[in-house]
């Protein structure tokens, strides 16, 4: 009986182990997708504000705002919030997707090490947290990639807030390699 519960822990884990290896090109094409999502959208968003700001100083320029111009104001207004709404909702479904397709890569890790009874779950929550700091980087520094073409300023708050998780995920390896070799001597 207890061999063949052996067998079933092994061959579960060589069924896992597969799957996850299988998935790695789910991975890839979900860390491609959410970069291509999140390049589309910031592109879009920033053709239509030059468009707007090109439109805006033509008409400054040319006439004096009337009261059917102002109504128009209040109907652009509200179209600009509801079109701000979805940018976000694209923005946050990019970095989700991005999330998900790094987590995804680095699950037969996971599984290898899994068996390691303290470092498995060890192992399983530092690449969770990883992938969700490195695609938060990642997705920041693609955003103010497109953004520094348009406003200089704001991609670079951008940038220098994408560089920050990068930061965070080196010096916590950082500590972790001090505090191996303070426990090595």
């Amino acid at each position: 009986m207890n061999q063949k519960s052996e067998e079933t822990v092994e061959n579960s884990f060589g069924t896992r182990f597969k799957i996850a290896l299988k998935n790695l090109g789910i991975g890839i094409v979900f860390v491609i997708a959410g970069l291509f999502l999140l390049w589309h959208n910031e592109s879009k968003i920033l053709d239509r504000e030059i468009r707007i700001a090109q439109a805006e100083s033509i008409l400054s320029e040319n006439q004096e705002t009337t009261t059917d111009q102002k109504e128009n104001e209040t109907t652009e207004d509200s179209n600009l919030s509801k079109a701000t709404l979805f940018n976000w909702v694209l923005r946050i479904a990019g970095w989700v997707i991005l999330f998900l397709g790094l987590a995804t890569l680095f699950k037969p890790l996971v599984v290898l090490v899994e068996k390691i009874p303290l470092l498995g779950n060890f192992v399983g929550r530092g690449i969770t947290v990883f992938a969700l700091l490195s695609s938060l980087s990642l997705s920041l520094i693609l955003v103010s990639a497109v953004w520094m073409v348009a406003r200089p300023v704001y991609g670079a708050v951008l940038l220098l807030l994408g560089i920050v998780p990068l930061l965070i995920l080196y010096r916590s390896g950082k500590r972790a390699r001090l505090k191996q070799a303070l426990k090595q001597t």
